[in-house]
């Protein structure tokens, strides 16, 4: 789901007035989202692959720094002779995203965060479409089983005014083996959703989670819209199983159906030119989580 990932973990600790704690993770994933029709003509695949790397250093006893790198390697395969499956609007799209993050405690139920991020997303080149961001919000605890929070984010966007989302954090938890969860960090800004985790034993995790996925990123110099600006929107619903190897690895296994899918072409003047839907479409993926 929304933070599923195979993670590497190193925790450095060391003695000062105050506790630094340093986890460190390594993530890795790849899916395949099925063929599917095109509503206006044609069909589309998608695969993508991509890793992350988190560095997250508790510096004081209430101050918490996370830095995280990520890369996201996307395959967009259309076919056909019609519509937008004709048209091939753009093929290998490539994500790079730095985040830095703070969050305070300042009381012992509540605490803030505030984010800023630069991002690429492009078909040629990062240096053509560097974009910078930033978000903020406030977390509260109600209970020991029950923790909510509320943030805006902003960042630029391709061929487009900047993106304004909400931020949403959920941590509740329905019983000592079921709960249901949000990501805090804002990965990928456009990528949001809630998850129903299971766990009923120490070595297996289940969940069934819904999100919304979101990108907008720069075209190539060539195809129906040279230098314009291609956006997907989907809701993937997701079925996944984690699997707890040993104390240092995790893999998780996940399948699902993506709802919603549109697709739109924006060209150099900010002028949509194409905007079509495509049909429902299955998902597999793996992940892995190795903590060292």
């Amino acid at each position: 789901m929304i933070d599923i990932a195979i993670v590497a973990c190193l925790m450095l600790s060391q003695s000062s007035e105050e506790a630094q704690t340093f986890d460190t993770k390594l993530d890795f994933y790849y899916f395949n989202q099925f063929e599917s029709s095109v509503t206006t003509g044609g069909n589309v695949e998608v695969s993508s692959s991509g890793t992350s790397l988190r560095l997250d250093s508790q510096v004081t006893n209430d101050d918490n720094l996370l830095f995280d790198f990520q890369f996201q390697k996307t395959d967009w395969n259309f076919g056909g002779t019609t519509g937008l499956g004709g048209d091939d609007p753009w093929g290998t799209v490539n994500t790079i995203e730095f985040v830095v993050q703070w969050t305070h405690k300042y009381t012992d139920k509540s605490q803030w965060f505030a984010a800023g991020f630069v991002r690429a997303s492009y078909e040629d080149s990062a240096s053509t479409d560097t974009k910078a961001g930033g978000s903020f919000g406030l977390i509260h605890s109600f209970s020991s089983d029950l923790t909510l929070g509320l943030g805006v984010g902003v960042i630029g966007e391709v061929q487009a005014d900047p993106l304004v989302f909400p931020l949403f954090v959920v941590e509740w938890k329905l019983t000592d083996t079921l709960r249901i969860r949000s990501a805090m960090a804002a990965r990928f800004a456009g990528r949001r959703g809630l998850e129903l985790v299971w766990t009923p034993q120490d070595s297996w995790t289940y969940g069934v989670g819904l999100s919304y996925e979101y990108n907008r990123f720069k075209l190539d110099d060539s195809g129906i819209a040279p230098n314009g600006a291609g956006e997907t929107t989907s809701y993937p619903l997701i079925l996944r199983a984690t699997h707890k190897a040993s104390s240092s690895c995790d893999i998780t296994f996940l399948g699902g159906i993506v709802f919603g899918g549109n697709l739109e072409v924006t060209d150099q003047s900010r002028q949509l030119i194409r905007s079509t839907d495509y049909e429902n479409s299955g998902v597999i993926g793996i992940f892995g989580q190795l903590r060292f």
